[in-house]
């Protein structure tokens, strides 16, 4: 009978690949093990259609990155069944997938009335969700993110446990019963008493009132485009263009779309896209441009707020001053906001890694984040471990090791002191992440340059 050991390297944490094993192996009718090393996953199975199973992972689920899928032989019988084994203590040699957008099928619960899921704007499963930004320790499973201080109830940890469900081994899973829950502040923090606080907010929204929410990888200011000019006028940006975030139709309403920009907003990376206006002169209280940057709802919070809100379009700018790090905690937003922002929208899950919005223009990155990083690319520079630093302006992080290259999120403007902190945090997490004792350092020789 064919057996084997199969070892599968790349992005292969936090992509729902042990369920995938698991379900693959026993729809082939083969037993054995699968176990995550961090860096790799390693398979060990036996049956007829072993094959078909190393032909299967070579695909992998929709979220992994596969570098290279080895086959070798085995010492000894497999034993019977399949079974998902426990991560290997101290394997923190890896990379974990970027966090994405809100998938369909999870969509689909949040709007089901007979689904416990029913409007709950933090619904996740294998194959979307939160990642990068929660994660705190390697191996990626939820005691080494910071879903660790929502214990499961007891659906969850029925359906965490069914290889039948998609949420088998998600380590987002959550509903409102165990999950991070949403709070709205005023102005001055203090918590105001609601049933709802997305519905409230949106009736804030529709009042014109500018209102932080918290997101993914940090905070938002979002207003409608009726009191875009306000908001400005409160962050000093009278110049600068916003971000907004818009339903399909009304993007294809005010902007000229290619395929590749429809193929990149409906991603499941969702990145700001920047599109030329089919009025040049319209929505100047956004843009005052020839184009605007939209992006369509990406979270569970943003398309409960769209079917509560009577205006189509919302300005959706990263909260921060230029050239400093994005705001992720709810004291800091108190802080950095005030007199910004006359409400907040929190949620109480920790964000241990920021991640700014991801922006694309015709089909390339003019900001690498959300969604596409940390972004592994397969280079050979040789044996060496470099690590590259970026510009002043705009920068990121790229670290160099074993053949590939993991670049950071967008880090922003180094020239100050708050952010250069986050450039050298950045690196300090990847560097663990990846095992990396550098050889090497590139950067700009500039003598200005912090």
């Amino acid at each position: 009978m064919p057996q084997g050991l199969i070892t599968i390297r790349g992005v292969v944490q936090g992509v729902g690949f042990r369920p995938f094993v698991y379900a693959e192996a026993v729809r082939l009718g083969l037993r054995g093990t699968v176990k995550n090393l961090g860096s790799e996953v390693e398979v060990r199975a036996a049956g007829e259609r072993f094959d078909e199973l190393v032909a299967s992972l070579r695909r992998g689920p929709p979220l992994a990155r596969i570098d290279s899928v080895d086959v070798s032989a085995l010492d000894g019988p497999v034993p019977g069944g399949f079974a998902i084994l426990p991560s290997a203590e101290g394997a923190r040699t890896g990379l974990i997938p970027p966090d994405v957008a809100t998938c369909d099928r999870c969509l689909s619960d949040i709007e089901d009335p007979a689904s416990r899921y029913f409007g709950y704007w933090a619904t996740s499963c294998v194959d979307c969700g939160p990642r990068y930004s929660i994660i705190l320790d390697l191996p990626y499973d939820r005691p080494r993110t910071s879903m660790d201080a929502f214990p499961l109830c007891g659906g969850c940890r029925a359906e965490f446990t069914d290889p039948g469900s998609r949420r088998h081994h998600a380590q987002t899973i959550a509903c409102p019963g165990c999950g991070p829950h949403l709070a709205l502040y005023d102005a001055d923090g203090r918590a105001i008493r609601t049933e709802n606080p997305i519905a409230e907010t949106a009736a804030l929204l529709d009042q014109e009132r500018i209102v932080a929410i918290k997101g993914i990888g940090g905070f938002h200011i979002a207003c409608v485009e009726e009191a875009a000019v306000r908001l400005k006028e409160r962050l000093g940006r009278h110049e600068q263009p916003f971000a907004v975030m818009a339903r399909s139709d009304q993007i294809e309403a005010m902007a000229v779309l290619s395929d590749v920009d429809r193929a990149a907003l409906r991603s499941m990376e969702r990145p700001i896209v920047v599109l030329e206006k089919r009025d040049p002169t319209a929505h100047a209280a956004l843009s005052n441009l020839h184009t605007i940057g939209v992006m369509l709802p990406y979270t569970g919070i943003h398309h409960l707020l769209f079917e509560r809100l009577a205006h189509p379009i919302l300005v959706m700018t990263s909260a921060n001053s230029p050239g400093y790090p994005m705001v992720t905690g709810l004291d800091r937003a108190f802080a950095a906001l005030a007199g910004v922002a006359d409400f907040y929208l929190a949620h109480d899950r920790r964000i241990m890694n920021r991640c700014d919005d991801s922006v694309v223009r015709g089909g390339h990155l003019i900001r690498l984040s959300r969604g596409y990083a940390p972004l592994r690319t397969a280079i050979d520079l040789g044996p060496s471990c470099i690590l590259g630093v970026g510009p002043e302006l705009s920068a990121n992080a790229t670290i160099y090791r074993d053949g590939h290259a993991v670049t950071s999120p967008h880090v922003g403007n180094v020239r100050n002191p708050e952010t250069l902190a986050y450039l050298v945090e950045t690196i300090g997490k990847l560097g663990d992440w990846l095992g990396a004792r550098y050889d090497a350092v590139a950067h700009d020789l500039h003598p200005q340059f912090l």
